[in-house]
């Protein structure tokens, strides 16, 4: 059976007019448009349609948790629901499960919130504090600062309320930076109001108050974004090399593989013609992509053939009773029981009933990379990008810096949404888990820990200082 592994990219500042209603300009997002007794019934599909069909459903989170959170927040639906009021409800269930591909979309409310004011800052969490970070130009002097309280409550209070519909994998802690770089998002979900007293501490740790204006959302979200290129080169000297590979995305499509295939091509030539001693792989903020293009790079990494999946299994028997809830139905196919065969509870494809390439035998490059290879981490690097630094654990190659790792030796996916019904609502649930052929990998619910842990300082935020970087330059320089 011939299936395209698909792991989704699941990531998704100040003037505040006093008196203004922006909200109104968008009533569906405040009002309670939906009615109680049909989304208690579409509440319900939901958590069977997951029963059904989630593979890592219980790898995290019992069937008792789950049942219990899902009782509590359908017995909490009391009346007829905002559309913001239901994300809430149906993200809170979805993230109980702790799969990073299991989220419900954003992308309806993000497009009704555009022109809303919102809190003009991502923040940062150091150690057990939170600081501001990202925000409009003439909010850089705050990035770095520690914020206290957020119109009255304490950032621990609400970050704590805020953790019940973020979608993190397992026990990972890392990631959570990842998903408050839309933290103006995730605050709107949790206040819908347009006034913003921060409370804050100064670089002298002296506690201040500031009235800040909000910023429309779709202006936070110009500001902080960051077009880069998925895949760059540099040779800083002869014996020292930097490739940074920002997403694995651009191996979806045949051409742009195609590109980026023959861009390591010439590098890998260059560092084998050269002798560089040095190689950084920075895979910080990547959060996946195409299996075909992060196996080409680990082909020029290792110095032995190896394999890279070791299944590719489905929770599910038949999918004719609820594929009508998919968003594209015709790319799910039924199951052939007489080609899998059940492994860890799952019905699993393996090398021994597919042609797949990703079963098969994979050779390494003639000319591997043989010097030494540093690679930088951080709670951004999910999905595929974990499978690759499960691959160069499993293999011993390179030493890791930076922080945990989101991803692991397995992820739970399948590039698919679905549709509820009522609401239209759209539900990003796994139909299979892919888990890499590496027998000596030892999991950590975590994720993947660094060999080097390597935490940046408040006042990097500000300076843009890269710290993870220099600690590993200066690593190479003393030959440490």
């Amino acid at each position: 059976m011939n299936f395209k592994i698909v792991l989704p990219l699941l990531l998704f500042t100040v003037n505040f007019a006093l008196g203004q209603n922006t909200a109104l300009k968008n009533p569906e997002l405040l009002n309670k448009t939906l009615k109680k007794d049909s989304i208690i019934a579409e509440f319900s599909e939901l958590y069977h349609l997951t029963n059904t069909i989630h593979p890592g459903q219980f790898m995290f989170c019992s069937q008792n948790e789950f049942d219990k959170t899902y009782s509590s927040l359908k017995s909490s639906i009391k009346t007829d629901l905002s559309l913001v009021e239901y994300y809430k409800l149906t993200a809170t269930l979805m993230a109980k499960i702790k799969d990073g591909h299991t989220a419900v979309d954003r992308g309806r409310i993000i497009g009704l919130l555009n022109d809303r004011l919102v809190f003009p800052f991502s923040i940062y969490k150091i150690k057990d504090h939170y600081y501001l970070d990202k925000s409009s130009p003439e909010n850089k002097e705050y990035a770095g600062l520690r914020i206290l309280k957020i119109n009255g409550k304490d950032i621990h209070a609400v970050v704590n309320e805020m953790k019940q519909y973020i979608h993190l994998e397992g026990r990972n802690e890392t990631g959570l930076n990842a998903r408050f770089s839309n933290f103006p998002f995730y605050y709107f979900i949790y206040n819908q109001t347009e006034k913003f007293e921060i409370e804050y501490a100064d670089r002298n740790n002296h506690k201040l108050k500031g009235i800040f204006k909000g910023m429309p959302f779709k202006e936070y979200t110009g500001t902080i974004s960051k077009k880069a290129e998925p895949l760059t080169t540099e040779f800083r000297t002869n014996d020292l090399a930097v490739l940074k590979f920002r997403s694995f995305e651009n191996g979806y499509n045949e051409a742009e593989r195609k590109i980026a295939e023959k861009q390591l091509d010439r590098f890998f030539t260059q560092l084998d013609s050269l002798k560089t001693k040095n190689l950084i792989i920075d895979l910080r903020d990547n959060s996946g992509g195409s299996a075909d293009i992060a196996n080409y790079l680990f082909s020029y990494l290792s110095s032995t053939p190896y394999y890279y999946l070791d299944y590719m299994g489905a929770k599910y028997k038949r999918a004719k009773e609820w594929k009508h809830y998919a968003q594209y139905p015709d790319n799910i196919d039924e199951i052939n029981l007489n080609e899998t065969k059940l492994k860890d509870g799952l019905n699993c494809y393996t090398e021994t009933n597919s042609a797949d390439w990703w079963f098969k035998l994979q050779q390494n490059k003639p000319n591997f990379y043989k010097g030494k290879i540093s690679v930088l981490i951080n709670g951004g690097c999910f999905s595929t990008t974990g499978h690759l630094l499960a691959l160069m654990r499993e293999y011993k190659i390179g030493k890791l810096y930076g922080e945990y790792s989101q991803g692991s030796n397995y992820s739970n996916a399948g590039g698919q949404a679905f549709v509820l019904p009522y609401s239209k609502t759209l539900v990003w649930i796994p139909t299979f888990q892919y888990r890499m052929r590496t027998p000596n990998f030892k999991t950590d619910p975590k994720g993947i820990k660094p060999d080097v842990e390597i935490e940046i300082q408040p006042n990097d935020l500000q300076t843009k200082f890269d710290r993870p970087m220099d600690f590993v330059i200066e690593r190479i320089g003393k030959n440490i």
